[in-house]
């Protein structure tokens, strides 16, 4: 491993930084740790032209910058007979685990209990050789890795309490009952260690790998203070599982602001009485927000999914005397059902896990009409996409809080404020000849539907009046891309007709593993009264992430073509929950933030129906889709793909027929769009599109046939 370069304003000192990666800004002075979040915070967000006309307020130095964390999840592992490591897999390797013995960033408790706890494992006493060792046949030991929490009581000064979480190999572990004496015997070793738990796993760690969760001794939930800014003590209850939040001072400080957020613009009754505020806690956890909520005097509703959370916060309420209203399930399903029983909330706080909200979940949130939400984002990136779709929902990000809970870290938390305002405006492409052509989000519809709460029609028309909005071209609700409408119905049929004659899609995807470099799929696609034959070309343009992108061009498209074609050839689109590999697509939202399908209408081709001059829209790749692609892979795939131009430019153009005379100044394909009349009625800039486009596919097939599918190699070029 490379030796760092120590900036010589860094303030906290590692011998492990170098190999084991966890605090990759350590080397650096706070002035350019903050920097450096502050960059990553503002680069996701201008990905999605978020950052003009908000507000980012300071991000303020933590106090503790090192000894902060009372959470560690750690790897255990035997590095010889007699001695073990406890650390975390060194950098870019999850097979080598680097011991870490005076860590910086854990707290002097938990570091004392690693430290001490590391000769137990290396040579176990009899009395926690199950626990500590087991019954692996080659005597290497079943323990894989702890999971170790600090706790504090909200009331007196009574020490930290720790609860403890043991990974053990299920096919080697003793039996439960030993296990029980051993976690006995260690909370004797141990005086602050007021629980032991064990994970067995059965089938190692990945996606294959399965759990049984067991508490051996002492207590399965502790009382945890609550910093509430002065009011009454209050504590939440954590368990072994629970989410914690690892720097203490950090949650403290998201409280106070929150707090503010809540209390802070809304109105007063008649009397000048403060307005008990109703505030909706979503993915509120065993209730720590919302329990320092109540107590200022808030009422708080909290929606969590996991069973065991939502037991700890009813305790927790109940036991303090705490209206708290606690209600168990999914977020999207019981937000709507909310909304549709008529519920009110001036505050809605989504705290959603690091992939984000689901889109359902932000259209229910939406549809509740609140004055603010406020949205807490551990994951940047998808932060952005979820701001960008409330953008189109009607919530305007106002002003970003970061956050820097994990110090010496590239990661950066966020407090983004929300404000219900008008729907933000489609982003046109097309103007003229009787045409609108507008860049179509994905999780939106064309045209109204009750069950969405926006569509493409509704936000363009506050914008751009009258006509009929006739859809002609355009794909379902979950792809993104060109779509086109025309003014009256009589000229969309018009429209309708010649695409149906002379039009041509061209589609881009990225689609599970590596496909063929070329070719073309032909299989029949049977519909709920007949069978249809269809045929999509394809070229794979680049691999990113051992996945394939590929542009694809369909025959007399039908719905769902290029979707279930792509699935019958083994290579389904990324992200297609219909057609789609369920694995990866999971994989490709936790990890990466697709939450849809990767299938974007880049381009549209089509004869004009009164003059034959041909019109081509393109819709460039939308900034979910370039996130996604450039966390799975790396910038390097989008800058390749787009100096090949492969990913859309914003714009059309009318091209006139090649048998079409052309004249002394130059070619007829050259005219701008929108054209003047467009311009004077709808004042916008024109939008030139240079010659000939990458996009292009050469037409001569090379065939080879089989009965129900048949992959065709091409020449394209």
């Amino acid at each position: 491993m490379t030796e760092p370069i120590w900036d010589p304003e860094a303030e906290v000192r590692c011998i492990h930084v170098s190999e084991c990666g966890a605090c990759p800004l350590m080397p650096l002075g706070y002035a350019r740790q903050r920097a450096a979040k502050l960059d990553r915070l503002a680069v996701s967000l201008g990905r999605y032209g978020i950052a003009p006309g908000t507000t980012v307020a300071e991000l303020r130095r933590p106090e503790l910058l090192a000894a902060y964390r009372r959470r560690a999840k750690l790897v255990v592992a035997r590095i010889a007979p007699d001695q073990a490591a406890i650390g975390l897999f060194r950098r870019h390797d999850s097979q080598v685990v680097i011991d870490i013995p005076g860590c910086q960033v854990l707290s002097p408790t938990l570091l004392e209990f690693v430290a001490n706890l590391r000769p137990l494992i290396a040579l176990p006493p009899p009395s926690l050789q199950a626990l500590l060792t087991g019954r692996s046949s080659d005597g290497t030991g079943v323990l894989s890795g702890l999971d170790v929490r600090e706790l504090r009581r909200a009331v007196g000064n009574a020490p930290p309490s720790l609860l403890v979480t043991l990974t053990l190999a299920a096919e080697h572990a003793a039996p439960v009952e030993e296990l029980r004496d051993a976690a006995r015997a260690l909370r004797q070793h141990f005086p602050s260690l007021v629980g032991v738990a064990v994970e067995l796993r059965v089938g190692g760690r990945g996606a294959s790998s399965a759990s049984e969760f067991v508490v051996l001794s002492g207590e399965s939930e502790v009382e945890d203070a609550v910093d509430d800014g002065g009011h009454e003590p209050t504590y939440q209850l954590v368990s072994h599982t629970s989410f914690l939040r690892v720097h203490r001072e950090q949650a403290s400080m998201m409280h106070r602001l929150l707090r503010e957020l809540v209390a802070g613009p809304l109105p007063v009754a008649p009397a000048a009485a403060p307005r008990q505020t109703r505030v909706l806690d979503l993915y509120g956890g065993t209730g720590a927000l919302s329990l320092a909520l109540a107590r200022a005097g808030h009422a708080m509703t909290l929606v969590e999914s996991h069973p065991s959370s939502v037991a700890l916060a009813l305790r927790a309420a109940s036991a303090q005397r705490l209206k708290v209203e606690v209600i168990s399930g999914e977020v999207a399903s019981v937000t709507k059902v909310l909304a549709a029983a008529g519920a009110t909330f001036d505050v809605v706080i989504a705290n959603p896990p690091r992939r984000g909200m689901s889109p359902a979940a932000r259209e229910a949130v939406a549809s509740l009409r609140a004055d603010r939400v406020v949205y807490v984002a551990c994951e940047v990136d998808n932060l952005s996409r979820d701001l960008e779709h409330f953008a189109r929902l009607g919530y305007q990000a106002r002003v970003f809080h970061p956050l820097d809970t994990l110090p010496l870290t590239d990661e950066v938390e966020v407090v983004a404020v929300l404000d219900r305002g008008p729907s933000a405006t489609p982003a046109l492409l097309f103007a003229g000849e009787g045409l609108l052509g507008f860049a179509k989000p994905a999780h939106e519809p064309l045209s109204p539907r009750p069950e969405y709460p926006s569509s493409v029609v509704e936000r363009a028309r506050g914008e751009f009046d009258g006509g009929a909005w006739e859809p002609v071209v355009g794909d379902d609700a979950g792809i993104s891309g060109v779509c086109l409408f025309a003014r009256d119905a009589a000229s969309a049929e018009r429209w309708r007709a010649s695409l149906e004659r002379t039009g041509r899609l061209i589609y881009l995807a990225a689609a599970r593993g590596v496909a063929p470099v070329k070719g073309s799929i032909t299989r029949d696609l049977h519909g709920e009264h007949e069978s249809l034959q269809a045929r999509t070309r394809y070229r794979r343009l680049a691999i990113g992430g051992g996945h394939s992108v590929l542009r694809l061009v369909p025959e007399r498209p039908v719905p769902h073509q290029v979707r279930r074609h792509l699935a019958a050839m083994g290579h389904p689109v990324l992200g297609d929950m219909r057609y789609g590999h369920a694995p990866t697509n999971r994989y490709f939202e936790e990890k990466y933030g697709l939450d849809r399908s990767f299938l974007h209408l880049v381009r549209v081709e089509v004869d004009h129906p009164d003059t034959g001059e041909r019109l081509q829209v393109e819709a460039p790749l939308p900034a979910d889709l370039r996130a996604a692609l450039a966390r799975a892979s790396d910038e390097s795939v989008l800058r390749f793909l787009d100096q090949k131009g492969a990913l859309g430019i914003a714009g059309g153009r009318l091209d006139a027929r090649e048998d079409e005379p052309q004249s002394e100044t130059g070619p007829a394909s050259m005219r701008e769009f929108p054209a003047e009349s467009a311009r004077a009625t709808y004042g916008l800039a024109p939008i030139s599109v240079p010659g000939r486009s990458p996009l292009e596919f050469d037409e001569a097939p090379r065939t080879i046939r089989g009965e129900l599918l048949r992959i065709e190699e091409t020449d394209d070029l």
